[in-house]
């Protein structure tokens, strides 16, 4: 069964990790994806991560982690040999994908102008850091950058370790995920209003502020700022947090009444659920620190508590629930004759795909799609 994006062809204009992550999902979902690249290969994720024949070959654990199945094409958007060759390119697509600072495509010939002269109907989605305007309109903008100044790492860490950044760079999938979400509600409204062409922004800011609104709230209404709390659990329970097992640490969410009293039973200390908050987090630090997580594991399972290990990642994903997860798929890398494990979509459908083509080599593509063009 083919994917619901099987007739789609995207342009993709976009580097590192956000909008090739957007694009990549789009591809799963059946989308044919054209990776326009810059000579040179200056995208630093194809030799990011992985072994070093991955990263010479320009196949890093990076790059094929989210570029399954994609074209790749070399053009030197600089010159008018290139602008013209991604002109037709774009006169042949449904979506065009950029995330360069705002005015860089104007400049080379790509803008939204530019393009839907040559398409009429061209979805243009631009991925930035801050978006179109704005006085941080034309900063660099990382993924650091954006825990720092979305108020992320203010959150996240403790009193003792400072701001710390969330250990994957999560600013770039929030808004990789914004831009799939984007795109596809463009597709639908094309489908309402053809012939009109849409402009799309997606800003790194503000996708992953968007995220924030609890937050956001209780501090216009409070003045309160949630900052540096450590392991404490969202819901404030006493009853709920991370604790150190005499091996192991242990995740526990007792946030209702109902968990909280199914928590000290099993604990056999039914008098904890009236207990004040010092006392209960003095009363489950000692406990659980005197058997190993496992042991914990299964008991609170077995009795309807909602908790878990803390798993390194090697770990997480060699757990039973993750072994044959429908979710993830074999990539074979034919250049280096080896196979790896990669994510696909995150969830589960009857088109999704069950195997994956590989991910291009750097301008593997180029002369296959130009002469086509030229051909048409």
């Amino acid at each position: 069964m083919s994917g619901p994006l099987a007739d789609i062809r995207i342009l993709d204009l976009t580097h590192v990790l956000a909008g090739p992550y957007a694009t990549g999902q789009l591809a799963l979902m059946g989308a044919e994806v054209i990776r326009v690249e810059r000579p040179g290969g200056d995208d630093f994720v194809r030799g990011h991560g992985g072994t070093k024949a991955m990263r010479d070959a320009g196949l890093g654990a990076s790059f094929l982690s989210q570029n399954s199945g994609k074209k790749s094409v070399v053009l030197d958007l600089k010159t008018t040999e290139g602008l013209n060759a991604a002109l037709s390119l774009v006169a042949q697509a449904d979506v065009l994908v950029q995330n360069f600072r705002p005015g860089v495509a104007e400049r080379l010939g790509l803008g939204f102008d530019a393009t839907t002269t040559r398409k009429s109907d061209l979805i243009y989605a631009s991925l930035s850091g801050y978006g179109p305007d704005g006085p941080l309109a034309s900063r660099p903008a990382y993924d650091h950058i954006l825990q720092g100044v979305s108020g992320l790492m203010a959150m996240t860490g403790s009193p003792e370790s400072g701001p710390l950044r969330v250990g994957i760079p999560i600013v770039d999938y929030v808004a990789g995920q914004s831009l799939v979400a984007a795109i596809l509600a463009a597709l639908l409204q094309r489908a309402k209003q053809p012939s009109v062409p849409q402009e799309l922004h997606v800003s790194m800011l503000d996708a992953m502020t968007n995220l924030m609104g609890a937050y956001a709230v209780n501090h216009q209404t409070t003045g309160a700022l949630r900052g540096l709390d450590g392991n404490r659990a969202f819901s404030d329970s006493p009853f709920s947090g991370q604790f150190d097992c005499a091996e192991g640490q242990l995740v526990v969410t007792a946030n209702t009444v109902a968990q909280t009293d199914r928590l000290c039973r099993a604990l056999g200390r039914p008098e904890l659920a009236q207990a004040d908050a010092q006392t209960v987090a003095d009363t489950l630090t000692r406990v659980f620190a005197t058997m190993p997580v496992a042991h914990w594991d299964t008991l609170l399972a077995e009795a309807d508590v909602p908790a878990g290990p803390v798993l390194d990642l090697g770990a997480a994903l060699a757990q039973p629930q993750m072994k044959n997860s429908p979710c993830w798929h074999d990539l074979p890398v034919p250049e280096l004759d080896q196979t790896v494990r990669v994510p696909g979509l995150s969830f589960r459908a009857p088109w999704a795909p069950v195997q994956l083509k590989p991910a291009p080599t750097f301008g593997r593509d180029t002369a296959e799609i130009l002469l086509s063009e030229a051909a048409q």
